[in-house]
């Protein structure tokens, strides 16, 4: 009996040998040429900034995807440590510097590379991130809380406005006049280069404000969920809100000569025309998740990042 298992064991292990041998070589070329690839589909982008020269998006686990202007070839660089990057700006040096979740800013040369590292030395959480006029840089974050350095990120001033909520954004419209907004329709205003600040009235409803633009001191836009834009014309005093054909979260704005736009989830795209009305772009590219960083080109179109490692230049 056991001469006939070893038998057919024989056989079985033959079968098998005889399989191996007809299986065709696992084909790696594909695997090899995506890893290869400046985008990855695990990337999460978040943000885009551009000095005029150079062109950088961050997103999750220390992704940094920088080109120059010129010639448009992404290079792929990750962060030590594969910090969560979450915003990016540019100071008038040419410089850029982007914010981690992980209480950091990284500070990067005029062509988006060569980054070190600058801690935060907090529990909050920051948000968002930018370099004034003068190169000071600040950060936005949870509890309210503002935080400033005069020279390159060694040392941080601190100031909260003692209210339990999160500033998600900042921006300096010039040397003297900057906005922040916040959670439950918080709007914050500087008319003294961020030394003072002022709580203006909130949104309608508490609106969460996702992305904000001002295009001057009177001027400004606000995103959100729903597809909901708000439009101020009197620096924040008072809102009004714009008409948009969808409902679609909306998450980043992009704004030049005149042109502004919106993206957000489902790959959505939307310009805004000369009556204060917003359109969607078919714009034809297999967008299944959000978008959140966006930018304009200098030749018009839009560049937008987000989920899944969409970075895509649209013809709008």
């Amino acid at each position: 009996m056991i001469h006939h298992q070893s038998a057919h064991y024989a056989v079985v292990l033959l079968a098998f040998a005889s399989l191996a041998g007809c299986e065709s070589p696992l084909v790696l070329d594909r695997v090899e040429a995506q890893r290869a690839q400046p985008t990855q589909r695990s990337d999460r982008l978040q943000a885009i900034a551009s000095n005029g020269e150079t062109v950088v998006t961050v997103g999750s686990a220390g992704v940094v995807l920088s080109t120059p202007l010129a010639d448009k070839k992404w290079q792929r660089q990750i962060l030590d440590g594969q910090p969560f990057l979450m915003d990016v700006d540019t100071c008038p040096d040419g410089r850029f510097v982007a914010l981690a979740a992980e209480q950091q800013v990284w500070i990067g040369d005029a062509t988006g590379q060569n980054w070190e590292l600058r801690a935060l030395d907090t529990f909050e959480m920051p948000q968002a991130i930018t370099c004034d006029p003068q190169g000071r840089l600040w950060v936005v974050a949870s509890f309210s809380t503002i935080f400033r350095s005069d020279d390159d990120g060694q040392s941080w001033s601190e100031t909260s406005m003692d209210e339990d909520l999160h500033y998600n954004s900042i921006q300096f419209v010039d040397a003297d006049h900057a906005f922040m907004t916040g959670e439950f329709g918080v709007i914050v205003r500087s008319t003294d280069g961020g030394e003072t600040w002022e709580n203006l009235d909130p949104l309608p409803d508490e609106f969460y404000p996702q992305a904000a633009f001002f295009a001057d001191t009177q001027n400004g836009w606000i995103v959100g969920l729903t597809g909901t834009v708000w439009h101020t014309t009197d620096g924040g005093e008072t809102w009004s809100r714009e008409k948009t054909d969808t409902d679609a979260p909306l998450y980043g704005m992009a704004y030049a000569n005149g042109q502004l736009y919106a993206v957000g989830a489902y790959g959505t795209v939307l310009k805004r025309d000369g009556t204060g009305n917003w359109q969607s772009i078919d714009h034809g590219q297999p967008i299944r998740f959000y978008l959140r960083g966006s930018l304009i080109l200098p030749a018009g179109t839009l560049l937008t990042a987000g989920g899944a490692g969409a970075l895509f230049e649209l013809n709008v």
